[in-house]
């Protein structure tokens, strides 16, 4: 199949933007492209004004704001099967540090991040679950399937779709749909350090596991033997199971999802944790913690790492509140010497108004909190722009 070509000039900030390594074109930004509808997908040249030479290659998408994506910056480019190939060579070379440490589950292709707008595959064993945001892929897609299979090792992979996509699909494929080997159960387990867990490919939340706290997990399995946790916004036990695993004398798990709470219980048989250790309560978090301070209850490790709260730029005032509020609700729950580990997936909210959040709720020196350190992204989870940077987690102590 020809895939159209289409000469692009940018206004001077969109070309400064680009230039500048950003992935994301906004339609304002076009000041000259041809008359006449192009499908998504069609390849974009994008000329500089001064020189009239390309300067990045793209991909139309016709029905967004972002209406094209960077798939590469550069003069020169022709857009074949070897092209894919030497793009997700390079992707799967910035996980090989996770692979060789024999964790299983892991982000193989993170959006734009690896040059890849729009397109996220997560790993789990044998099974890649290929999450599709954008139409721009509908063209390369049979292509980008087999090489993915190829290179990654995979013998099936699910196909899952973002819900705009879902509410007109114009794919050749529909939600959870499986290509390669049949999956005996949409529930595949893998494994990262040491601690299994299953991912529900199908039906689960986003690609059916959150992968991206990977290494707080291992810090919490690491510094949990002997200790009373509390794991708020647990899902399906990520956090917890590792603080089990690593010898925590108790667990308490908040999640508002009875379902998330039921696949965290098959996570702690498949580990072959004794269950006695573990307490659920599937409920509100905020009524959640604020009962569990009425009880008096403390606990040496406090882990809050809820959903993100900021999805637009309109919602950050009202995050920052909540965050807030879970900061002072939490600091109440840690006894002396304990932890209080803070995470927020807004990229909207930086790092230091994350932690000038904390301030405001009195995690400061001069209430005995001690600053121990903060975690941004794994290995598996680049950071290619700005706008990607959006996981941070702030570990502090109580004295």
């Amino acid at each position: 199949m020809k895939i159209p070509t289409i000469a692009i000039k940018l206004n001077k900030a969109g070309e400064r933007a680009v230039k500048q390594g950003h992935p994301w074109i906004f339609e304002s930004s076009i000041e000259k492209a041809p008359d006449g509808k192009r499908p998504a997908g069609s390849l974009c040249v994008i000329f500089d004004q001064r020189y009239n030479k390309p300067i990045a290659f793209g991909l139309w998408d016709p029905e967004e704001i972002i209406r094209i994506k960077v798939i590469y910056q550069g003069s020169r480019l022709q857009l074949n099967t070897e092209f894919w190939k030497s793009q997700l060579k390079e992707a799967f070379s910035k996980r090989q540090n996770l692979i060789h440490k024999g964790i299983t589950g892991y982000r193989g292709i993170h959006g734009e991040n690896d040059h890849f707008p729009g397109l996220i595959l997560d790993v789990y064993a044998k099974v890649g679950v290929l999450k599709i945001y954008s139409n721009i892929w509908k063209p390369y897609l049979e292509t980008l399937m087999k090489e993915i299979q190829s290179l990654y090792g995979l013998a099936t992979i699910v196909i899952r779709f973002s819900r705009k996509i879902q509410q007109n699909n114009s794919f050749p494929y529909q939600e959870g749909d499986v290509i390669g080997q049949a999956l005996e159960s949409e529930k595949v387990e893998f494994e990262e350090y040491g601690v299994k867990y299953y991912a529900y490919t199908q039906s689960g939340h986003k690609t059916g596991f959150f992968l991206d706290q990977r290494p707080n997990r291992l810090w919490v399995q690491e510094n949990a033997k002997g200790k009373k946790v509390l794991d708020v916004f647990s899902y399906v036990g990520g956090f917890g199971i590792h603080a089990l695993k690593g010898g925590a004398t108790s667990l308490t798990s908040v999640d508002i999802s009875q379902q998330a709470m039921d696949v965290a219980k098959e996570n702690i048989v498949l580990n072959k944790i004794d269950e006695s250790k573990w307490t659920p309560i599937a409920a509100d978090a905020f009524l959640a913690l604020e009962e569990l301070i009425d009880q008096k209850e403390k606990f040496d490790i406090v882990i809050i790492d809820p959903p993100s709260f900021a999805k637009q730029a309109s919602e950050v005032n009202s995050a920052s509140n909540q965050y807030e509020r879970l900061a002072r609700l939490g600091r109440e729950l840690v006894t002396k010497n304990g932890t209080l580990i803070l995470g927020s997936c807004s990229s909207r909210i930086s790092l230091q108004a994350f932690e000038e959040i904390h301030q405001d709720a009195g995690i400061t020196p001069m209430n005995d909190w001690k600053y121990l350190h903060y975690t941004l992204h794994d290995d598996d989870h680049p950071i290619g722009f700005p706008e990607s940077n959006y996981l941070k987690t702030v570990f502090y102590r109580k004295d």
